[in-house]
């Protein structure tokens, strides 16, 4: 089924469910085959979005508010670009964005009237909320 720009995948016959978890990754061959666990009970109902190479604000806005209590999880993996979309997804999920920059060994961004550095290889989202003060609801799961 479609809906505004959305292809949904429900499958007959299952009774309704609040979505506890969804899980963001690039494409279909990206989720692990662990999530799709035909013995899961409603209780851990999950979403897997496929969010495409280039996901951008609206689309990850319009996820935040199909799924508005669950948990987000990416999965794109540990490179620097995964670890960058990570948060932007992050920041996204609550309408706003930051411009990240490589500048030499050091990832710079502003965010709230501050610029920021830190270095390229022990940047992460977790680095990221640390020295910038956001708080993300976003985990990583890959």
């Amino acid at each position: 089924m479609e809906h505004e720009g959305f292809s949904y995948h429900i499958p007959s016959g299952l009774p309704e469910a609040t979505i506890k978890a969804s899980y963001l990754f690039y494409e279909e061959r990206d989720v692990p085959v662990k999530l799709i666990d035909k013995n899961k009970s409603p209780d851990n109902a999950c979403a897997i979005v496929l969010v495409g190479f280039c996901p951008d604000m609206k689309t990850i806005g319009a996820v935040a508010a199909l799924f508005y209590n669950a948990r987000f999880r990416t999965g794109f993996g540990r490179d620097l670009p995964a670890r960058v979309l990570s948060c932007r997804i992050s920041l996204w999920l609550k309408n706003t964005d930051v411009h990240f920059l490589l500048l030499s060994t050091s990832i710079h961004f502003r965010y709230r009237s501050k610029t920021f550095l830190c270095p390229e290889g022990i940047f992460s989202l977790s680095r990221f909320c640390r020295i910038s003060g956001f708080r993300t609801n976003v985990s990583i799961f890959l």
